[in-house]
């Protein structure tokens, strides 16, 4: 579009045609109604660069404008105008710099458009207002109920611990199903009050070595009435070595018994779960198949979305996944949900990978090679490293070094007063003081003496000491 002659009656919006001190040279009659003036003649004249009358540059505006259209061909404005009849709109202008000199100015009127953005931004913002009180109620009455759950968690323990006498086997069974219905609850308690955590971006995980494959058990057996009462299956393959992960033990326990109690829930009676972890490069990859109802090809892209439940399914809070997928990933793993499980033509597979890293360290402290080389298979397979002490000589180094040791293992065959210095050593070390310290003794050892390590945080134990009385104590 060149010169001054611009045809402006075709223009749809209201347009005015000005010379290069933004005065009116000529105007369409869109332009005549938009300021509602008499006529096209009242408008000729005006100051266009004061049509938009609240701008911050106020005499500066045309100085301004002749800048920017000396840069670009064009300016975008949106500001609010004032009419001949004393009323404002909202008005987005464009202005084009001609090659003559002159200035196109199109205008259209926006109020309508501005108006219903701040009505939607306002129901944004009672809708946000609405969510953060529901959420504040959903949070109080959870840490509420929080409480008597683990009161009731703690009182069903003891009672099927025998701390209340001998029950008979049908009190057991019902208290067993009561104790898992408990853990689920409270599951859910905590999977809102960390929901709650992920969207104040607060929610921190307190790390520490977690044995992967002992708490993927633990979660199964957890779970072993309630599979039991619908005549399912419910196996884990033992893992030919225990798996460590830096992780938060209470949060990836709960993705276990999370995946896991889907997995009954929606396996039908006499189906089977199964469960298995290994090791699988860098990670640990755990992996729960069940042959239940299975998941739609439609579901499965949003079956971890917060409150997202499949088809009419109405148990549950659509949370259970959605939590696990982000812990999952706030611990740098991931999570992926197949179904049917490859390879068969129902069923789901959840499978979980983490970041996995060396086990604890234990220092073994004998002169006894055949005591090291019994003890190493066995602390081997459950993920530990074994550093062999054969004098006690690396004791004081131990205390240098930049993580301390997971357990000492002290050989009860050394004499007393060199098994003394051994553990006054470690006791007396700032940053050996809390290790625990277990002594593997093949002699009798008289009250006195045995007094004297409990008053020192020493766990005694007989040797030769059975294997699966020695794999709980490194598990807990």
């Amino acid at each position: 579009m060149n010169g001054s002659c611009v045809p402006l009656e075709a223009l749809s919006e209201a347009a005015f045609l000005t010379d290069g001190d933004f005065r009116v040279v000529d105007c369409n009659a869109r332009a005549v109604e938009l300021l509602r003036a008499p006529s096209r003649e009242a408008v000729i004249g005006r100051d266009a660069s004061d049509m938009p009358n609240d701008h911050d540059l106020a005499a500066e505006f045309p100085t301004y404008l002749r800048e920017r259209l000396t840069a670009v061909p064009f300016v975008s404005l949106e500001n609010h105008a004032a009419r001949d009849d004393g009323t404002t709109f909202v008005a987005e202008a464009v202005l084009h710099r001609l090659s003559d000199g002159n200035v196109l100015i199109m205008v259209r009127d926006v109020t309508a458009r501005v108006e219903s953005l701040h009505r939607a931004e306002e129901a944004n913002e009672r809708l946000r207002a609405a969510i953060r009180d529901r959420m504040e109620f959903v949070s109080n009455v959870s840490h509420e109920l929080r409480t008597p759950l683990t009161s009731m968690s703690y009182a069903i323990g003891n009672m099927l611990r025998g701390i209340c006498g001998p029950l008979p086997q049908k009190a057991q069974d019902y208290l067993g199903r009561l104790q898992v219905d408990v853990k689920r609850l409270m599951t859910t308690v905590n999977d809102i009050l960390d929901l709650r955590q992920m969207e104040n971006g607060t929610l921190t995980l307190r790390k520490s070595l977690v044995p992967l494959a002992h708490l993927l058990a633990e979660s199964a057996d957890a779970l072993l009435i309630q599979a039991q009462a619908k005549r399912q299956t419910l196996t884990v393959a033992p893992a030919p070595k225990e798996i460590y992960a830096e992780a938060d033990r209470h949060k990836v326990e709960r993705v276990f018994f999370n995946i896991l109690s889907n997995a009954v829930k929606y396996t039908p009676e006499g189906g089977t779960i199964h469960a298995s972890i290994r090791a699988e490069g860098k990670d640990a990859l755990i992996q729960v198949d069940d042959n239940g109802i299975g998941i739609p090809p439609e579901a499965l892209p949003r079956v971890s979305q917060r409150y997202f439940r499949v088809g009419d399914q109405v148990a549950g809070t659509g949370l259970g996944l959605s939590i696990v997928r982000e812990i999952v990933e706030l611990h740098g793993g991931t999570l992926t949900i197949q179904s049917p499980v490859p390879g068969d033509d129902r069923g789901t597979r959840v499978a979980v990978r983490l970041p996995a890293c060396p086990g604890p360290e234990v220092v073994v402290v004998s002169g006894d090679e055949a005591l090291i080389a019994a003890l190493t298979p066995p602390l081997t397979d459950l993920g530990l490293r074994v550093r062999p002490d054969r004098e006690g000589l690396d004791l004081a180094k131990g205390g240098q070094t930049s993580a301390p040791p997971a357990r000492f293992i002290l050989d009860g065959a050394l004499p007393d007063c060199c098994l003394s210095e051994l553990i006054c050593q470690i006791r007396g070390d700032a940053r050996l003081a809390q290790t625990p310290i277990l002594v593997l003794s093949p002699f009798a050892i008289d009250a006195s003496r045995r007094a004297e390590y409990a008053r020192m945080r020493v766990d005694l134990r007989p040797w030769p000491l059975p294997i699966e009385e020695l794999r709980p104590l490194f598990q807990a």
